[in-house]
C-alpha cells in the first residue's frame, strides 16, 4: 500500500499543469535570490573620512613610537577640505594607508603626509598636511628658580605638555629634580630640562678641605682649598695652601680630599 501510494503522489505531481509547476518554480527561486540578498553587506563609501584620516596617522606614530602608546596624540588635519569630500564621494571599500616615507621621517609637528588611496577603481595617492601633537605630564617649575638655587618639592608642578619634538630630556618625575641646584635661571612656567640643572656640589669652589696624599708607605695630611664644585665619590681639583701645584683626587666626604699617588 505504502508504495502504491507513492506512485499515486508522483503521478498528482505529474499531472498539475505545466503553469502551475512555472509559478511554483518562480516562486522558488525568488525566495532564494531574496535570503542570498540578504547575507550580502554593500561596501559603503567612508562615513566619517577626516576621522579615517586621523586614525591612519595616529596608528602610523604609534608604530614609529611605541614607547608613546597610551599618550595623548592629537591631529589636526589643515587645507583638508577638498581632499575631504573627494574620499566621502568614493563608493565601495576605502582603503588608507601612508607609503613612501623617507628614512628617519619623523610623523609628529607639522608634516605632510603622502596617504595611498586604494578602491575597487585602483589607487591613488593624496597628500595631507597635518600637525601632530603629543602630550604628557612633565615637571614644570612652579615659580621662578634663580641660578644656583637649591629646587624643592614645592618649586615644582606636573603639567600636560607637548613632548612630540622636544629634542632635550625632560623629567616626568619632579623626584628627579627635587634637591638639585639650578645652573641657569629658570622662569616661571618653563618645562624643566635636564640641562638647566645640575647635582647639588658637596663641596663648592674655594672651600677649605683636607687632603690626604696616599701612596706606598706614605700618608700625608695637608689643609687645603678644592679649585672646583666636587661631588662624593667623585673626582675634584685641589691645592695645598703653602703649594702652587694643582692636585687631583676623589671627594671621599663633605671635608676630606683624597689624593692617590701611583
Amino acid at each position: 500500500m505504502k508504495i502504491r501510494n507513492s506512485k499515486l503522489e508522483i503521478r498528482k505531481i505529474f499531472q498539475i499543469p505545466i503553469t502551475k509547476l512555472v509559478i511554483v518554480f518562480l516562486i522558488i527561486l525568488s525566495s532564494f535570490v531574496i535570503c542570498h540578498s540578504s547575507l550580502v553587506v554593500p561596501a559603503q563609501a567612508l562615513d566619517n573620512p577626516e576621522q579615517a584620516l586621523k586614525d591612519v596617522i595616529e596608528d602610523y606614530v604609534m608604530t614609529t613610537y611605541p614607547d608613546w602608546i597610551g599618550y595623548d596624540i592629537k591631529i589636526s588635519l589643515k587645507y583638508a577640505d577638498k581632499i575631504i569630500e573627494h574620499l566621502r564621494d568614493l563608493k565601495g571599500d576605502v582603503d588608507l594607508r601612508i607609503v613612501e616615507v623617507y628614512r628617519n621621517f619623523k610623523p609628529v609637528g607639522n608634516v605632510i603626509f603622502p596617504i595611498e588611496v586604494t578602491t575597487a577603481n585602483g589607487r591613488k595617492k593624496i597628500f595631507v598636511r597635518a600637525k601632530v601633537e603629543v602630550f604628557k605630564n612633565v615637571v614644570i617649575a612652579n615659580r621662578r628658580i634663580n641660578r644656583g638655587e637649591e629646587i624643592a618639592l614645592d618649586d615644582l608642578a606636573l603639567e600636560s605638555r607637548d613632548i612630540a619634538v622636544v629634542p632635550q630630556k625632560y623629567y616626568e618625575d619632579v623626584a628627579a629634580v627635587v634637591d638639585t641646584e639650578a645652573k641657569t635661571s629658570i622662569p616661571k612656567n618653563s618645562t624643566i630640562y635636564e640641562w638647566m640643572i645640575k647635582e647639588i656640589p658637596l663641596v663648592h669652589r674655594g672651600d677649605q678641605v683636607a687632603i690626604l696624599v696616599t701612596g706606598p708607605n706614605l700618608a700625608v695630611k695637608a689643609m687645603g682649598r678644592a679649585l672646583e664644585d666636587g661631588y662624593l665619590g667623585k673626582m675634584i681639583k685641589v691645592r695645598r695652601a703653602e703649594s702652587d701645584k694643582t692636585l687631583e683626587g676623589t671627594l671621599v666626604s663633605s671635608d676630606e680630599v683624597e689624593v692617590r699617588l701611583k
